[in-house]
């Protein structure tokens, strides 16, 4: 095992040190580098936080009993970066605590959105609405700016693209998905078949939760992921139209 010795000089000098050799401080300092390595890992940020939590509870022991005399500057500093974390774990866990769904808010979060931590996902609830589109609505129009990332939660659209049938959408699917990733106009037209329950969020809204979270947005664009995937899946091999459940624009 690799082992750095600091000295009151500031001269750190590294040895090699057998496991039977080690001491519970060498020990303690090489868990807290452990847990420190594995954390680059972890996407998540609450876990994030509780691996740094005791990582550094590792780090303020090893620094305390593995120096004579402790290594003050090392534990106070490790002391501040607990305390920061510790706060913004209370604040994640008072806002999962928080986090209710209602039954069709429920159905996406297992469904469509599965894999979007719940937290991340009210969020997005909140800043978007719900609204009964009747038939014959135009949800994009192709070539035009996209203002708002759709889910049909129930009912069905068709997607046309130089006015040809490409593809009807059902319950599950997106609308605004590709205009969302890459800022550019409408891919196709979208008009609703029969009556649609759809929720909606504006562009700008999504993207100023990008801003505060890169986890939300990595998350947002798997789902999307797995839609196109699931969509390429049904058209392949297809000269016709498919009913899709991942939408366009």
């Amino acid at each position: 095992m690799i082992v750095v010795r600091q000295y009151l000089d500031g001269e750190s000098v590294m040895s090699w040190m057998p496991f039977e050799w080690m001491s519970w401080q060498d020990w303690a300092g090489n868990f807290c580098y452990l847990i420190l390595a594995f954390s680059y890992l972890v996407t998540n940020i609450y876990w994030l936080r509780v691996l740094a939590i005791v990582a550094l509870g590792f780090e303020g022991i090893y620094f305390y009993y593995g120096s004579q005399p402790p290594l003050w500057v090392g534990i106070a500093w490790a002391a501040v970066f607990v305390g920061i974390n510790v706060v913004q774990l209370l604040i994640l866990t008072r806002e999962r605590m928080n986090v209710r769904f209602n039954e069709q808010e429920e159905a996406l979060r297992r469904g469509l959105f599965a894999g979007v931590e719940s937290v991340q996902l009210h969020r997005l609830l909140k800043n978007g609405h719900w609204q009964n589109v009747p038939a014959g609505m135009r949800l994009t129009t192709e070539g035009q700016v996209v203002n708002d990332f759709c889910v049909i939660a129930s009912g069905c659209a068709k997607v046309e693209v130089d006015n040809r049938l490409i593809s009807v959408l059902q319950p599950g699917a997106l609308v605004g998905e590709m205009s969302l990733l890459t800022g550019e106009n409408a891919s196709a037209t979208v008009t609703t078949l029969s009556p649609c329950h759809v929720f909606r969020v504006s562009k700008q809204k999504l993207q100023s939760l990008f801003g505060k979270s890169q986890d939300f947005r990595s998350e947002l664009v798997n789902v999307i992921g797995r839609n196109l995937s699931h969509k390429l899946r049904l058209t392949s091999g297809n000269s016709g139209f498919a009913v899709a459940r991942t939408g366009t624009g």
